[in-house]
């Protein structure tokens, strides 16, 4: 006796493809899909139940969760399914179902099938974070640019402000408070920071005077930079309180962003669940990676998590060290995250912390350097075709 699943019910057929019992699903599409995704779940639908309870000894094309499965036998695949198959017609028949009204159905049910599994897919909420980290690093690079061409065109008239003032934002605030250096004395006091620039550096500038026009538009642009800054801080927040929703022991281990950019660079949080911590370690650096393998250079020791702070200030010797015990309590994070299980990122980033102190106490000084291996040269020049020897065999 065979189970078989079909669009229309459950049916029990025996060895030769008779059917023995039916269950139909209720009328309508939705109730049919609704059957068929629970059994995609490995649940077992009403109508099962009923076959089940009129016929214990069965045995099954697809396994399900019973409960008490030493009654059943999961054999796949089966002889009903195939004689199904081949006499679905007959079958349709003897259920007093017509062939066009099946074909009807089965497109319709099909076609929501379909649009449940794309519509669960593109609510899966890790895919939001890949595309939030997207436009994270889109707005660095756009900043980035804004900022190496305002630099440039404000040096123009005020150029010892571009080593007076290394910090991005603090530039451009003073461009946008101070502006034209000629008003640095009467208008410094507006300044957030506190400035190094003294009296002497202005009147001792190389710098030319510009028009009011020439300095409106450096400013317009400095206070789109000024923009793009706060766009920016408002979406590293949507991404923290994404992340620590979805993957809290991840977000609390690494940092947020840390772990939005790993699961955006993984494919999801699933994909970063299976990955060793090896690769975790290296992810973002697989162009360094490859140079290692073509060129012999040094190979990477991190990638992305490289922005961890305790990596980032740690002194060189250190760091690979750091980035190996950060990798693995990332793996063991992400893998409860996945799972669904409960969170123990305090735990784990109390053992983080516990043994980066370690490892600062144990190797305080720096190791004595190794004598560099030559790296590999390649010939890139084309190859000559091989010619054969104008002498023959024997003429000498």
């Amino acid at each position: 006796m065979y189970i078989c699943v079909n669009l229309n019910g459950i049916y029990l057929l025996d060895n030769k493809g008779i059917i023995n019992d039916f269950e139909p699903f209720s009328k309508g599409i939705k109730p049919s899909v609704k059957s068929i995704m629970k059994l995609e779940k490995g649940k077992v639908p009403f109508e099962l139940k009923k076959i089940m309870e009129r016929n214990p000894d069965l045995s099954f094309s697809s396994e399900y969760e019973l409960k008490d499965k030493t009654k059943f036998q999961f054999i796949f695949p089966n002889d009903g399914g195939i004689l199904f198959r081949e006499n679905y017609a007959k079958i349709l028949e003897k259920a007093q179902i017509h062939e066009e009204e099946y074909r009807k159905k089965q497109k319709s049910v099909l076609q929501e099938l379909a649009r449940i599994k794309v519509t669960n897919l593109l609510g899966e909420k890790d895919k939001l974070i890949i595309h939030a980290v997207y436009s994270l690093n889109e707005f660095d690079e756009t900043i980035n640019l804004f900022l190496e061409r305002i630099r440039e065109w404000y040096s123009i008239h005020f150029p010892e402000s571009v080593s007076a003032i290394p910090d991005n934002k603090h530039f451009i605030e003073f461009i946008l408070k101070i502006g034209n250096k000629s008003y640095y004395q009467e208008k410094k006091n507006l300044l957030s920071y506190e400035s190094n620039i003294t009296n002497d550096t202005i009147d001792r500038s190389l710098g030319v005077e510009l028009s009011g026009e020439d300095m409106s538009q450096i400013k317009e642009i400095a206070n789109l930079i000024e923009i793009l800054y706060t766009k920016k801080e408002s979406l590293e927040n949507y991404i923290t309180n994404l992340v620590n929703e979805i993957a809290p022991n991840t977000s609390s281990v690494a940092t947020p962003i840390i772990a939005a950019k790993l699961i955006s660079h993984a494919g999801g949080l699933k994909n970063l669940s299976v990955k060793p911590s090896s690769t975790i370690q290296l992810m973002g650096a697989e162009k360094a990676l490859f140079r290692h393998i073509k060129t012999g250079a040094d190979p990477p020791k991190y990638g992305i998590i490289l922005q961890f702070p305790e990596i980032g200030k740690a002194p060189w010797w250190q760091k690979g060290k750091i980035a190996r015990t950060l990798a693995a309590k990332i793996a063991i994070a992400a893998r409860v995250d996945n799972e669904g299980g409960d969170y123990v990122g305090d735990l784990l980033r109390s053992d983080l912390l516990k043994r980066i102190k370690e490892i600062e106490k144990k190797y305080p000084n720096a190791p004595p350097k190794k004598e560099k291996q030559p790296t590999k040269k390649f010939d890139n020049r084309p190859k000559k075709k091989f010619e054969k020897s104008k002498f023959k065999k024997g003429k000498f």
